[in-house]
């Protein structure tokens, strides 16, 4: 018999760990104020689709905004914290078919909610940067990086097969 809670709890720390150590396997983006270009939006994707929006939410929240408290980048930890959690909820919620009850498992899902994401990370940021770090013009520098971001998270299409097998075989 298998304890779902402790289950669940250790699933999210390793999650947020995941997204946490992969924000940082990156280089600094030079045309932005603080611009990073970094593998957690990924993995943070690859999670939000696989597991679901709980799961996304809190490691993309946590593990990005704990990335940004622990680096150069600790004004943006609020932004983080908040555009990234949204971020990982709304993906998820948008790979889950609710007909079939399937988590990640349609790749149109998984293209529009990874749309979806970029709709909610790109504004959120510039927001952000907008309103408490610079100001609006400014701002658009870090759209590039943004969107670039977006572009290696795209890879995550081809990773999520792979990793809803290997759910699938673990009964995760």
């Amino acid at each position: 018999m298998r304890n779902q809670s402790v289950i669940k709890i250790v699933l999210s720390a390793v999650f947020i760990s995941l997204v946490f150590v992969a924000t940082y396997i990156g280089v600094p983006w030079p045309f932005a104020s603080g611009g990073y270009m970094h593998l957690g939006t990924l993995v943070l994707l690859i999670i939000s689709i696989t597991f679901g929006k709980e799961y996304g939410a809190l490691a993309g929240g946590i593990g990005m905004g704990l990335f940004d408290l622990f680096s150069p980048y600790a004004m943006w930890a609020p932004g983080t914290f908040l555009v990234r959690m949204l971020m990982g909820y709304v993906v998820g919620m948008v790979a889950y078919d609710n007909k079939k009850e399937e988590q990640g498992t349609s790749l149109v899902r998984n293209i529009v909610a990874i749309v979806a994401g970029a709709v909610i990370m790109i504004p959120g940021y510039y927001f952000y940067e907008a309103l408490f770090l610079t100001d609006f013009k400014a701002a658009f520098a870090s759209i590039p990086g943004n969107l670039i971001q977006f572009t290696l998270g795209a890879f995550s299409l081809v990773v999520v097969p792979i990793i809803s097998r290997i759910k699938q075989n673990y009964e995760l």
